[in-house]
């Protein structure tokens, strides 16, 4: 099986360019069976210390229909999709937040072996969790194959490498190839997953700027069961707002650093169970 794993899709992101500048050897002699091929997405980012130099690599390929010659990441989007559909592939974008997610996978499609990998993963790491992020729109690079993942892993701080995540990144992307290599046949065909149902933002002033931030008690509660009455933001006054959920939801990515510029807090998500 052809395995594209791509790494530095935000140049900032260190974790993932070092995992496929440095230990591309490393998993081919490991996983001789897999043409496995490691690609630095974005290296015009990477030089810079920056998430992008013009646009958001993991937003621009749904603007390929477009025209956008003053933006080298939408001409990256072009090289990375040709890669991409070359042959049928099955994608591993690497990716690190400033949030406290501990080890993740994010789904575009529910592709079965999409499901089938992620099963086998929390399997043999426990501490593995699986997002549902749907994609309509084909705006991610993961999203580019029907068969393919994200590896989400933090918290760790843009421009760094951090032991802890540049390891647990490394042992998510091992466990993906070796359930890719030799399949389990031990599987009960389901699997558990967060999907992705509701961004929540952070509180605007008349200004348009942010008039609250995350409440003490609520950062780093990523993945915490919230269900009713419960109090994610404090004015710069002083006041906690409470809001207030009629299910059991789970918040994740909360107070990611890239988010500031679209004022996104955190995302709630609904814990299902996928059958394939």
């Amino acid at each position: 099986m052809k395995v594209l794993i791509f790494g530095g899709t935000h140049g900032n992101e260190w974790t993932g360019v070092m995992a496929v500048t440095q230990y591309a050897e490393v998993f081919k002699k490991k996983f001789p069976t897999l043409d496995l091929h490691f690609v630095l997405c974005n290296p015009e980012a990477y030089k810079i210390n920056r998430r992008f130099k013009d646009e958001d690599l993991n937003r621009a390929f749904q603007f390929l229909h477009e025209s956008r010659p003053d933006s080298y990441e939408h001409h990256r989007a072009r090289e990375l999709k040709a890669l991409i559909d070359a042959q049928d592939c099955f994608v591993i974008d690497l990716h690190t937040t400033t949030s406290h997610m501990g080890k993740t996978v994010i789904l575009c499609h529910n592709h079965p072996l999409n499901l089938k990998v992620s099963e086998e993963l929390t399997q043999k790491m426990r501490d593995c969790r699986i997002i549902l992020s749907p994609d309509p729109n084909k705006k991610y690079l993961a999203s580019q194959s029907e068969m393919g993942m994200m590896i989400e892993v933090g918290p760790v701080a843009n421009g760094l490498v951090e032991p802890v995540v540049l390891e647990g990144t490394l042992s998510i992307l091992e466990g993906i190839l070796s359930a890719l290599a030799a399949p389990s046949e031990t599987l009960k065909n389901c699997v558990e997953v967060y999907e992705e149902i509701q961004d929540v933002h952070y509180p605007q002033s008349e200004n348009n700027l942010p008039s609250a931030y995350i409440h003490s008690d609520f950062q780093g509660k990523d993945f915490c069961e919230i269900n009713g009455d419960y109090t994610p933001f404090k004015t710069f006054a002083g006041h906690n707002i409470h809001l207030k959920t009629n299910e059991k939801l789970y918040p994740i990515f909360i107070n990611e650093a890239a988010y500031y510029p679209q004022q996104l807090a955190y995302t709630l998500c609904r814990k299902r169970i996928l059958k394939y």
